[in-house]
């Protein structure tokens, strides 16, 4: 039952909303914008309100995954291995050539299926970097990509510090792990291909979710 419940929400969630939207406007997100199957790159290239609704559907992947599972009566290591599981098919997607998104907007669905108060905390440095984003001029570019990074460091940390050592910790990890895994390998060859210095490639993928292209302006952020 576990492994069925993991492989069905993989499946589920191979399906990139984010471009199937797109294609309704008839634009291909793998050609416009940061060529990533993201809200972020739907809002920018098709508009806010697309980009908000692929952003939603992305994060109910997450959601959908965990509550499903406890509505089923799965356990609560299955309930978080379906989340996890969730994310894989956002980053690794079948139906996308392995090729889907950061899986941001997934991981902060998971988030709050699996600990609301802690899902809510998580989010403080995204609340400050919308608020810098919102008063600074000129707006800046970096600050939401590394308190994205930084949340999903706070929600496993946030657990621990109150219950010690749970699954929920070891799931957020996970998490943490998979979102870092996918900021440095997605592109990673176009990269390489360009000489730049593997050092500050890594650093640039990591804070900023920013490839060498996108630094040499030859991809928009």
């Amino acid at each position: 039952m576990t492994v069925a419940a993991i492989v069905i929400t993989y499946l589920a969630s191979s399906l990139s909303f984010p471009w199937l939207v797109a294609r309704a406007y008839g634009v291909d997100l793998r050609r416009v914008g940061s060529r990533k199957l993201g809200g972020g790159n739907l809002g920018k290239t098709v508009g806010i309100g697309p980009g908000i609704v692929g952003g939603v559907l992305d994060g109910a992947k997450g959601f959908a995954a965990v509550v499903i599972a406890r509505a089923l009566g799965l356990p609560l290591e299955t309930q978080l291995l379906c989340g996890i599981a969730a994310l894989v098919g956002q980053m690794w997607p079948l139906f996308h050539g392995f090729d889907g998104g950061r899986a941001n907007a997934t991981g902060w669905g998971f988030a709050l299926a699996a600990d609301t108060i802690a899902a809510l905390i998580m989010g403080t440095p995204i609340y400050a970097a919308l608020l810098a984003n919102a008063l600074v001029r000129p707006r800046p570019t970096r600050v939401l990509p590394i308190a994205s990074l930084l949340s999903f460091a706070v929600f496993p940390a946030v657990i621990w510090e109150q219950e010690g050592l749970t699954p929920a910790v070891a799931a957020g990890l996970a998490v943490l792990a998979l979102v870092l895994l996918r900021r440095v390998t997605a592109g990673l060859r176009e990269d390489l291909a360009t000489g730049a210095p593997l050092p500050r490639v890594i650093a640039n993928r990591v804070l900023f979710d920013r490839s060498e292209l996108q630094q040499r302006g030859a991809v928009a952020i």
